[in-house]
């Protein structure tokens, strides 16, 4: 992982990662690998609930949004990313809002 942020030049990521001994053992490793090489920061560390909690993962969404890392690397299985991006995609404003008030009618 580390060598595909290098080869990119990639320093500031945000992580992702399942809550369970496979996302902890993970984050502790890239974690350690990535603090030896001096290579790259973390914006911030997330953990997915295991269990749909749409306020967690509206939380998680929210931060991801905020934050000026666009680089994600994600430690997880893949129905916590389909539960996150469902609840990312419903806060995206519709078609319509984006382009109220803009003049343009489309």
């Amino acid at each position: 992982m580390l060598q595909i942020l290098r080869r990119f030049n990639w320093t500031w990521v945000g992580l992702l990662i399942s809550d369970d001994d496979y996302g902890r053992h993970a984050a502790r490793s890239f974690q350690a690998d990535l603090a030896k090489s001096g290579g790259g920061c973390l914006a911030y560390l997330e953990v997915l609930p295991l269990v749909k909690d749409v306020a967690e993962l509206q939380r998680i969404a929210s931060i991801m949004k905020k934050s000026t890392s666009r680089v994600v690397i994600v430690f997880a299985h893949q129905s916590n990313m389909i539960n996150l991006m469902e609840e990312a995609l419903w806060a995206l404003p519709s078609a319509g809002e984006r382009y109220q008030g803009s003049g343009n009618s489309y």
